[in-house]
Parts: structure tokens; sequence; C-alpha cells
């Protein structure tokens, strides 16, 4: 007889064990309480609109990804290299456009004469590029463990470009306010972003997971499942008790521990506010104490994501700025994200729908200064779990944590 394992959780980590585990011969069985798979990478049909669950994109960079995905296949487009910041100044408003000046080289020049900010600082930004992409990934987590901010500004930028530029990039990747993020992440993610592409597949972001589910093979998903972890061999499905030669936990059963939460607000829009295919930065994020980290529109990349004649806003909000500010309501949200966009776009803001308002508690896992971060997944000896709490908050630490732990599994059942 074949051996047989659970899978409690039809995530991504949970959905890239399985398959390693099927590709190696196991009877494996996972089991959901929702109704989708993917977790938090889900994406919903409303009048026309894909609206993900959350801003996301796809990293071309992360190297399990790359052999995990085949982005043509998905149907993938990118973002431009990049970013928009805007700012008011003196009841003026002004949006720069900084490209990146490896990719895009003439723009580059041009963002360097925009008097965005000094020379000095965007040649700290290519040198940063530099850095970052050299040798091995294993140099990432080589160096020191402070915080985001205090390696930013050792590095000699000034504190009008962490707080216009980066803090509002980083803060809505990193689900937080104040760039406490280890500078470990911090490097990972801004190799990753010199290295690569931020996409979205033409069908949403849950089409991502959906590819592994298709691989793996639905037959072997049971969604709508009431299903409780009892001990390393046992699992109870629907009050029935079920025993396996071994159960893998592929979710996070202390999300409490974390306060990474996020507000995004979609809208129905007659056009695009933006004249580029960038993710807009709100540079007053922190220094003017406003609530709006960045705006995209998914449209713009993909025109899957609205109804012909359409365009899909999607504006992120750091659950710990609304906290910051007081803010924790839709309706307060909702009011505050609109009279930001109003100050940036005028009237035309009057004549977008809003199409949802989301609210994710716990979205990332913490991983703060002197978190001891490294390139490999933590494991747990006596028991299996996987996902991105296991490594870092990214598709690239839950595929990696998978991959580790669909290891564990197969050398414990030989």
């Amino acid at each position: 007889m074949g051996q047989n394992v659970a899978i409690i959780g039809a995530g991504i980590a949970g959905l890239k064990c399985a398959l390693l585990l099927k590709e190696s011969g196991i009877d494996v069985q996972v089991f959901d309480r929702q109704a989708h798979v993917g977790g938090r990478m889900v994406t919903e049909r409303v009048n026309g609109f894909l609206i993900d669950q959350g801003f996301h994109v796809m990293q071309t960079a992360y190297p399990t990804s790359q052999r995990t995905f085949d982005f043509e296949s998905l149907g993938a487009q990118s973002f431009e290299p990049g970013a928009l910041v805007v700012k008011k100044r003196k009841n003026k408003v002004k949006i720069w456009r900084l490209a990146d000046p490896f990719r895009r080289p003439f723009q580059g020049v041009m963002s360097g004469l925009s008097g965005f900010t000094s020379p000095f600082n965007l040649l700290r930004v290519a040198l940063l590029r530099s850095k970052v992409r050299k040798g091995s990934l294993s140099n990432v987590y080589s160096e020191g463990d402070d915080t985001s901010e205090n390696w930013l500004l050792e590095r000699g930028f000034s504190s009008s470009m962490v707080d216009e530029f980066f803090h509002p990039l980083f803060s809505g990747i990193f689900l937080e306010n104040e760039l406490r993020t280890s500078e470990r992440m911090f490097r990972f993610v801004f190799r990753m972003m010199s290295k690569g592409d931020m996409i979205l597949p033409r069908e949403g972001i849950a089409a991502a997971p959906l590819s592994l589910a298709d691989s793996l093979g639905f037959e072997r998903i049971h969604l709508n499942s009431d299903v409780q972890h009892i001990d390393d061999f046992t699992i109870s499905i629907n009050d029935e008790q079920q025993n396996f030669d071994a159960v893998v936990r592929a979710y996070n059963p202390h999300r409490e521990e974390s306060n990474r939460h996020v507000w995004t607000l979609h809208f129905d829009a007659p056009k695009s506010p933006l004249k580029s295919k960038h993710i807009l930065l709100n540079g007053n994020v922190k220094t003017k104490n406003q609530l709006i980290a960045h705006v995209a529109v998914p449209s713009d990349i993909q025109p899957s994501y609205a109804p012909q004649g359409r365009s899909l806003v999607t504006v992120t909000v750091v659950g710990e700025a609304a906290q910051n500010l007081g803010i924790s309501s839709e309706s307060e949200i909702q009011s505050k994200t609109v009279q930001e966009l109003r100050d940036w776009f005028g009237s035309q803001v009057d004549t977008w729908g809003l199409l949802a308002v989301q609210h994710i508690e716990h979205a990332l896992p913490e991983i703060s200064a002197d978190s001891g971060l490294s390139m490999n997944p933590k494991i747990r000896k006596n028991s299996f779990e996987c996902g991105d709490h296991m490594m870092h908050g990214s598709l690239e630490g839950a595929l990696l944590s998978a991959e580790k732990t669909a290891q564990q599994v197969l050398e414990s059942l030989t």
C-alpha cells in the first residue's frame, strides 16, 4: 500500500508541497476550510472587474517562482521598472517619474534632471542596486540585521529620500509604517526588484495557485472542509478522524503575533489617472501623516482586469498608518482615501465608483531587526509546517518553505 499524506491548507505553500509529494509518488490529500484554493492569493470578479485580495504582484526574479510557474502561460504582463512619486508642495501637486536608468537609460537621465531629489541620492540608488545584485543570494543575509531605515541612512541617503521614496514603496510591501523590517529582507526585495519585473497574470493573481491546483488535480483537493489538526498522524474532517503517514500544517497557527495589516480599496474609473505603467508612490505619506502608501492601475498592465472602456484603480493603505491617524472604520478609511485622491487627481475622482474595500488582518509575518533571517526556511523538528511565516512574507518565502517541508516529509517516510 502506498504512503499517504494530509496537508491542511490549500494556499500556495500547501499546493506546492502537495505537488512535490505527488511527483514523488505519495498519495497526498489537501484540505481547506475555504471555498477556494490559494489562501490570500484569490481573485474575484465584480461588475466585470478582476479584484485581487489586496494588491498582489508576482516577481519574475524569484528563483523558486521561476521554476514553479510558466509566466508566459499565465499571460503575465509587467509594470514599468521604476515608480511615479506624487507630492504636494505649497498647494501645488507634482508627479515625478523615477525610471530605472539601467533598463530605461533615457528616462533614467531625465529622472536625474527632474529635481525630485539630489543627484547624490540617485547615485546612491545606483550604487545600492549594484551592491545588492553582486554575488550569490546568500550575500543578502550575510551582513547586519538592523532596521531597513537605519541601513538606508547608514548608506548615506538623506532623510527626505528615505521618507519620500523608500518609505511609501517599502511600507506598502512590508505592510508596516516604520521601516522596522530587517535590512536583510530589504536587501532581498531590492535585489529581486532590480533583477526582474513586477508582473500580473492575465486572469488575476489567483491564476498562480490555480495553475498548481490543476497540476496536482482537483480530486486531491477538498474545500469547504471543517478540518482540525489532531496530532502528527491524525486530522479530523467534518468531525470524522482520519489517519495518515504524515500531516503537514500549511498555515500559520500564530497569526495573531503579527500586526501587519492592510486596507485595499478598488475603484471603477472611466479612465486611468496615470500616464505610464508605473506604481504611484505617495511622497507625503510619512512627512505629512497621510494615509495612502501607493496607487496602481492594474488594468493599465492587464486590460483583462477591467471591462472595455473602464479602468481599475487600486489603492493601498498600510494598517499602521491608519492606526496612527486614529482611523479604524471602513467609512473613515474610504473618506480619507478619497480626499487624498481628490487632492492629486481633482474632480475626476468624483466619477469613480467604489468596487470593494478590503481589510486584510495579519497579512504578513513580523520580520523586524535582529530576526536572524536567513536564506533557509525554518523547520519544525517534530512536526511538518510550511508557509511564508517559516521564512519571510513573500511568494518566494512560501514556495521555499514548501520545498523544504516536502523534502523533510519524504525523508521521514523512507
